[in-house]
């Protein structure tokens, strides 16, 4: 049986002009993200790594920068042994909600969350388009 890899077109529905959209990103260290992924950008050295969760109510809880949604990855990154560049939207697009890969254990509300920041970049994410 041969198995048909997710192309771009399965997530990414509408963007405004691609130039102006997409970003070229530093992936961090430690990661092999697929494409679809939600990234966060480290403010401490500028790295992108999977959006992190925070506990709203933990008023002790740290941030590092990546817990704020920056953009989605468009391509499946391997970053297991060393960083690599990451192509993501970053601006005035669509994506299919389906498709979008949350961190692992993130409540409705969590992902809820993750959405509004997407959307306030201008990132929307749709059931169909």
């Amino acid at each position: 049986m041969i198995e048909e890899k997710d192309r771009l077109c399965s997530l990414l529905k509408y963007e405004a002009e691609k130039n102006y959209c997409r970003e070229v990103v530093t992936i961090a260290q430690g990661q092999n993200l697929k494409m679809g992924t939600i990234v966060g950008e480290k403010t401490a050295d500028g790295t992108y790594k999977q959006v992190s969760l925070v506990d709203p109510t933990d008023a002790e809880a740290t941030t590092d920068g990546t817990e704020t949604p920056i953009g989605v990855l468009l391509q499946d990154v391997d970053a297991s042994t060393a960083a690599q560049q990451g192509l993501i939207v970053a601006r005035d697009a669509i994506v299919i909600e389906s498709q979008l890969i949350f961190p692992e254990g993130a409540t409705a509300d969590q992902k809820k969350a993750i959405k509004k920041g997407l959307e306030a970049r201008g990132i929307v994410s749709r059931v169909s388009a």
